[in-house]
């Protein structure tokens, strides 16, 4: 009997195993499904706001000119 439960347990880890790794799959998907759905919604929301409620055109940034000094070389002179 104790042979017979030493070969059996093998088999049982192994179908554990395969079971918890299938779970597991499953559950991915389902998270996956989960958050396409949910960015799905948030793009909606983001596109309407837009279209109902477009923002003004903001000037752009004003490029700063001149040198850059970019070591401690200035402190030398």
């Amino acid at each position: 009997m104790q042979r017979f439960l030493n070969q059996l347990i093998p088999f049982i880890l192994i179908g554990v195993a395969v079971v918890a790794f299938a779970f597991g799959i499953m559950l991915l998907a389902y998270l996956f499904l989960f958050g396409a759905i949910v960015g799905f919604v948030l793009f909606i929301i983001t596109w309407m706001r837009e279209k109902f409620f477009p923002q003004k055109n903001v000037p752009a940034t004003k490029k700063n000119t001149g040198r850059i000094i970019d070591s401690d070389d200035w402190k030398k002179l």
